[in-house]
């Protein structure tokens, strides 16, 4: 599974740097690691932060020529990091069945939908229509592999 972790805003000097604003809580970009750009592996040769950004340089890039292709491109990682209780990658709820506390299932969520208070899953329910839940633990009781364990109160659903 690959995870987006930053985007590639700009080039950064002459000698094959580009800037990366990394959206990730985990710091994947290191040395030695690979990162990929679409398909396309890139190793990266060296990386130091300058603000908020990363500035990194990939091996075989040594020029500003050569990383300007990149630019305003989505940059991901193939490692999954490791998380700790009530943690989630929160790709992976995409797909997954919700059931009410009653072991009624609900329907499947289809996205998530980021809120200035956290997140929302929106699920499309067994009729078809589309309702959000927030991502807290007062609705959200259990994640697993085999679903998600949802409270539900008049009019949520």
């Amino acid at each position: 599974m690959m995870y987006s972790i930053g985007k590639i805003v700009d080039t950064h000097g002459i000698k094959g740097e580009v800037k990366i604003l990394s959206h990730s809580d985990f710091d994947r970009i290191k040395v030695g690691v690979t990162l990929y750009i679409g398909e396309l592996p890139l190793k990266v040769r060296s990386v130091r932060r300058q603000n908020e950004y990363y500035l990194v340089g990939f091996e075989g890039y040594l020029t500003l020529t050569s990383v300007e292709p990149l630019r305003k491109k989505e940059v991901f990682t193939t490692e999954e990091p490791t998380l700790g209780e009530d943690e989630y990658h929160l790709p992976k709820l995409v797909g997954l069945d919700v059931f009410s506390m009653n072991h009624l299932h609900l329907g499947k969520v289809d996205s998530l939908v980021e809120v200035p208070q956290g997140y929302l899953l929106r699920i499309e329910t067994n009729d078809k229509r589309m309702v959000y839940v927030p991502f807290v633990n007062a609705f959200v009781k259990s994640v697993s592999d085999e679903g998600i364990l949802i409270e539900t109160i008049e009019g949520l659903i």
